[in-house]
């Protein structure tokens, strides 16, 4: 078989039309294909868009006024990419390609609404969700402190918005104790006493504590722990010692409540001096550091040495002398010594005049003296009275004051007539010193006493010692009121009115100085015929159990 050139040209004419049109439709196909992958991939990356920018920013709180605020990369992320937060709507600070940010200077306590804006090619393509906070509150401000205590302190402050409650630290890192939002004050104790105590204050609400506020508070000291020096006790002086008080910067002495000295934080001792001779002090201290002064000290009762008596002879023989003496304030009882070398009497404070007739021979020269004891010690001696006895008489070589002796008491004997026997009868004495005011209140509680019904058995008589031309005075059918003229005025030791009690036979029983303020039916009135017996230690005891209470009122 023959074949010819031109039918092998038209076949291959025909063949390649026919591979034009298969590569052509393959073409087609081809950018179907990629347009369709093209509209996929568009779609898919609108879809991570919407999905990104409806997450919220995460939070971290930082403070109560700092955040820090992070969030998940752009997903169509390139170079030009970057974003900026936004705080309740305004930019915050600069842009930047990091998805972190620290965010400051917010309000503690307030409320924001954090989101993030994303840039990408110049221009923001959206903003995430929000997220909204609540920063942590304020801390406490306007701290202050009340009742202020050696051991305790009550603080108080200014309510704070938005905190659901409080924490109270000691020493930065101790709770003492948490207190709702509607406490702002509270009270502890139980520290050492004059101590510097630190607090630490913080609020809270449901996102965290806020900052701490510190206030220091410097305790009222404790006062001074205080005792009399061992033998330090003379008639009108007494020496004390006092353990020092960490912190104090000075102290200050209280003599029968009345402030007298004002010491430095360095003496540890001191002496007080010019006290009245025999009387009972009350000694109280206090401290003062940089808070203030503490509470006073417990009451010391000091009883002072008696004062020494002043000594007389009244009569003499040859075998015997009497003595007489002045009263002794504070004295609980007398000790009548020959030659000072031993006692030959140990008085009651109740008598002031012994006989002598023991141990008298005749040649003798004996002298006398007379000592007030009480439970300090003994005074000093008397002046001496010194007699020299013969075989029918005895010559005074010393007599003492007689005068000086006898102008100490009443012209009132001490053995009542046989008028005034037979019935309690009390003789009360007012001093020189009760005058004005002080004498009216004296008087008013004296005539009160007199008028209970306990008392309608009891005669009593009251004796002034001062002008009283301004004090009324009542008349009571068991009361007799007598004044001592000027010329004949009683001289009596002490500040206090002098009681003297009689029993049924007229003979006294007992005299001690106690105030009109305490003499009551419930106190020593009450029981008076029964008190005519009892001993004078008890009536001294009496006397100084009650010495503040009278003095306290006196100075109301």
């Amino acid at each position: 078989m023959c074949i010819c050139p031109y039918d092998v040209l038209m076949v291959g004419e025909i063949m390649k039309k026919n591979l034009k049109g298969s590569l052509l439709k393959g073409a087609t196909i081809v950018l179907l294909l990629i347009a369709l992958l093209i509209g996929l991939l568009e779609a898919g990356g609108d879809s991570r868009t919407s999905e990104y920018f409806a997450q919220a920013p995460s939070i971290t709180h930082l403070s109560p006024e700092k955040i820090a605020v992070s969030w998940k990369p752009y997903p169509g992320f390139n170079t030009s990419t970057h974003y900026q937060v936004q705080t309740n709507h305004a930019l915050y600070g600069f842009s930047t390609k990091h998805t972190a940010k620290t965010v400051e200077h917010f309000q503690p306590g307030g409320t924001y609404s954090i989101a993030v804006v994303t840039y990408d090619n110049g221009s923001a393509v959206g903003v995430s969700s929000p997220t909204t906070i609540l920063m942590a509150p304020a801390a406490p401000a306007a701290i202050g402190t009340y009742d202020l205590g050696s051991a305790s302190v009550g603080l108080f402050w200014q309510k704070v918005d938005t905190a659901i409650g409080y924490r109270v630290y000691h020493a930065s890192d101790t709770l003492l104790q948490e207190l709702t939002a509607t406490q702002t004050r509270v009270f502890f104790s139980g520290f050492t006493p004059g101590s510097l105590v630190k607090f630490r204050l913080t609020a809270f609400n449901t996102t965290g504590e806020s900052y701490y506020a510190d206030i220091a508070v410097q305790l009222l000291p404790p006062p001074p722990v205080f005792s009399v020096i061992e033998n330090q006790v003379g008639v009108d002086w007494f020496s004390f010692k006092w353990t020092p008080v960490e912190n104090a910067l000075s102290y200050q002495v209280l003599i029968n409540e009345s402030a007298v000295a004002t010491l430095a934080s360095t003496i540890t001792e001191h002496r007080i001096d010019g006290l009245p001779a025999g009387d009972t002090i009350s000694l109280r201290m206090t401290a003062q550091n940089p808070a203030g002064y503490s509470e006073q000290s417990e009451a010391l009762l000091i009883q002072l040495l008696p004062a020494a008596p002043v000594l007389a002879l009244t009569e003499v023989s040859s075998y015997s002398c009497t003595l007489q003496w002045a009263v002794a304030n504070g004295a609980a009882y007398y000790k009548v010594y020959e030659n000072e070398q031993w006692a030959i009497f140990n008085v009651p404070s109740s008598i002031t005049t012994v006989t002598v007739t023991q141990n008298i021979v005749a040649g003798m020269t004996a002298t006398y003296t007379v000592r007030a004891v009480n439970g300090t010690g003994e005074s000093a001696h008397s002046n001496p009275v010194v007699v020299t006895y013969t075989s029918n008489s005895a010559i005074v070589r010393n007599a003492g004051d007689l005068t000086g002796v006898q102008a100490t008491f009443s012209q009132f004997s001490d053995i009542l007539p046989e008028s005034l026997r037979g019935q309690p009868l009390v003789w009360v004495y007012f001093p020189p010193e009760l005058e004005g005011p002080t004498l009216e209140l004296e008087a008013s509680y004296f005539e009160f006493l007199t008028a209970t019904p306990e008392l309608s058995s009891v005669r009593f008589i009251g004796v002034f010692t001062s002008d009283v031309s301004k004090v009324r005075v009542a008349k009571r059918p068991n009361l007799t009121w007598k004044k001592v003229s000027p010329e004949r005025q009683i001289k009596i030791p002490g500040h206090l009115p002098m009681v003297r009690f009689y029993g049924p036979d007229g003979s006294l029983r007992h005299m001690i100085r106690i105030s009109m303020a305490i003499m009551s039916p419930h106190d020593v009135f009450k029981e008076i015929p029964e008190a005519f017996e009892r001993s004078d230690s008890n009536m001294l005891q009496l006397y100084q159990e009650n010495r503040d209470r009278f003095e306290t009122l006196h100075q109301k």
